[in-house]
């Protein structure tokens, strides 16, 4: 039957080179042939009552209304076809819902051919950026899509310390704000042995920083498969880690020489556990990544006391602000809140830049949000952070001559001066934080 069109298309080409009594019949047979197919259209148009649109096997109310789940999304438009440009996940989501709910044998069958022929069996869920499926699995609650989504053998790392030294570690961890204070010792024991294993440990700093710790701390026994088990035993904000990003930004960090500079106090922590002894920091060396929320400063206990003074002094930071909660600017686990700043955000801007920027080349303005508040607890917006500093940076004169000896004095004897910032400000206006 499914040949009819293409031999009548041909018999109507070829009518002089056919008998007449072979054509004869081949014309009935033609004619009978799209009567029959028209009765069978108009009786299963029938059984399908108002479901015309769907095919036989899912013309039904129970199908149609879970379906209409999909067409009040805006997934599927009123004749239950796909909207232009649709994802085919959507299509097999939406298919292996309903046939779950329905219990049908084959699940994607129907369909597909629903779906004018759409190979939908074939497709597979995306380990990684599944967001944007979230919402089609939301119309349908009542079905569990674990089966749907990739499962990945357990794998932790190898090492030879013992329990002692995996304490000191997770401790230092907890401390520093690595990973979540609520990580309990036992969970984080799981990704050094296998049998311990309960769930990742989630990580609350950078995927940068875990990269970076996840090759100084187990590099030496897990090297062929570090960034699968990274993935594994780690978590940022509920999600699993992409281990491309774990090696292009380990790569980057390596490349650009900034190993034993990049965090100090995390590349401390993992040389410690690794029986490693920290070579000191020379004169020259400059910390690149220690914290994206606080300020890191190399400068002595008696120069930061001078910058609270000075400030507190001129007034430019709250009356109130007592030398404890201005030092938590420093550093994270003293932190408690954000400093009040007194006078006009310009001013806030011209002073972060020139006191803080010679050893906060990154993320400058996120701490500065993170750090300080205007009047009234006002949070400050570092999009206008970034973009006013080099008005005010590009001035003949200096913006606030105060400031200015605030800051000179603060960096006093500097690896790199204020001064040579202020000359290099079109280079640091790119650097990408």
């Amino acid at each position: 039957m499914g040949f009819n069109d293409a031999v009548e298309s041909y018999v109507r080409s070829h009518r002089n080179d056919i008998r007449p009594s072979v054509l004869e019949v081949l014309e009935n047979y033609f004619f009978t042939s799209r009567e029959l197919i028209e009765l069978c259209n108009e009786n299963s148009n029938e059984r399908k009552g108002k479901y015309i649109y769907l095919v036989e096997p899912l013309a039904n109310a129970k199908v149609a209304g879970l379906l209409d789940r999909a067409v009040d999304a805006g997934i599927l438009d009123k004749y239950y076809q796909p909207i232009p440009g649709l994802k085919v996940m959507h299509l097999m989501i939406i298919a292996y819902a309903v046939s779950s709910i329905c219990k049908f044998k084959h699940q994607y069958t129907f369909f597909e051919k629903q779906w004018g022929g759409t190979r939908i069996s074939t497709s597979k869920m995306p380990r990684y950026r599944t967001e944007e499926y979230e919402k089609t699995m939301s119309l349908y609650p009542e079905v569990d899509f674990s089966d749907m989504i990739p499962q990945h053998k357990v794998t932790v790392f190898y090492i030879t310390q013992n329990t002692e030294e995996v304490n000191e570690m997770y401790l230092d961890l907890i401390k520093y704000k690595y990973i979540s204070p609520k990580t309990t010792f036992e969970a984080f024991k799981g990704i050094v042995g296998k049998a311990d294993f309960t769930k990742p440990v989630e990580w609350i700093k950078g995927q940068r920083q875990l990269g970076f710790y996840i090759f100084q701390a187990f590099n030496k026994y897990n090297s062929r498969d570090l960034w699968i088990k990274g993935e594994c035993c780690f978590s940022i904000k509920g999600k699993s880690p992409h281990r491309n990003c774990f090696f292009s930004g380990y790569s980057y960090i390596k490349r650009h020489g900034l190993v034993d500079n990049y965090d100090v106090r995390l590349k401390s922590i993992c040389d410690k556990f690794n029986n490693i002894d920290s070579p000191a920091l020379s004169g020259s060396e400059r910390l690149i990544h220690t914290s994206k929320l606080v300020f890191h400063s190399s400068r002595p206990e008696e120069r930061k006391k001078r910058l609270y003074s000075d400030l507190l002094k001129g007034g430019y930071i709250a009356p109130e602000t007592t030398y404890d909660t201005f030092r938590g600017i420093f550093e994270e686990i003293e932190f408690t809140q954000p400093i009040v700043w007194m006078n006009r955000q310009s001013t806030l801007i011209y002073f972060t830049y020139l006191v803080f920027k010679v050893d906060n080349p990154y993320d400058l303005w996120t701490k500065c949000v993170y750090c300080f508040r205007l009047q009234g607890n006002k949070k400050l917006n570092r999009n206008s952070l970034d973009g006013n500093c080099i008005k005010l940076i590009r001035r003949e004169k200096p913006y606030n001559m105060e400031l200015k000896k605030i800051a000179d004095e603060y960096n006093r004897d500097a690896i790199n001066s204020a001064e040579a910032s202020v000359n290099m400000v079109a280079d640091a206006h790119n650097i990408n934080t």
